[in-house]
């Protein structure tokens, strides 16, 4: 008798809200090769800048399975995990090539060559989005602490120095 070996594919895994990381982890714990894309960002938190590493797609993760040869009973009672995200009535399996990009730009994070954004750069356009000067587009000139900033706005044709709460500036899209 011939045994059929089914090649293992990359299924998402559904998890509760804020626990992928916790999922990812106990999925490993369980012999399962588990991935979660991630996303570093520069955020301001009691009153300091600080990198936060966030799952790139939230409430989801990859796992690595077998049709054949993988138990994938013990999946739905995992930590965290709260379903196999299915199409009908059977899991779909995520393109290979889909999650060797998603390893690859994460790979190439950890290794150094993409280095968290600052929030905004020196010479920057920005737009004031909240309080009394909402709307007006600016000049990002530097951080004032860890919660303001300070911005050049032109106002009767000179530019200006304006503090502002760091919350009440975005980026202008192109």
């Amino acid at each position: 008798m011939m045994s059929v070996s089914s090649p293992r594919r990359w299924y998402l895994l559904q998890c509760k809200p804020r626990e992928v990381f916790r999922a990812s982890e106990h999925l490993a714990n369980q012999g399962f090769m588990a991935f979660v894309p991630t996303l570093t960002r520069e955020i301001v938190r009691r009153s300091r800048r600080e990198l936060l590493v966030e799952p790139l797609f939230p409430h989801y993760c990859f796992v690595h399975l077998c049709d054949l040869a993988d138990n994938w009973a013990p999946i739905r009672s995992t930590r965290g995990v709260s379903r196999i995200v299915r199409f009908g009535d059977m899991p779909l399996a995520v393109p290979d090539i889909v999650v060797a990009a998603l390893q690859q730009r994460e790979s190439a994070g950890q290794a150094g060559d993409i280095a968290p954004q600052a929030l905004f750069e020196p010479g920057q356009q920005v737009l004031i989005s909240e309080g009394p000067l909402a709307g007006l587009q600016a000049v990002f000139s530097t951080s004032d602490g860890d919660e303001r900033v300070i911005l050049l706005l032109k106002i009767l044709h000179q530019q200006q120095r304006v503090h502002v709460p760091l919350s009440h500036v975005q980026a202008v899209k192109d």
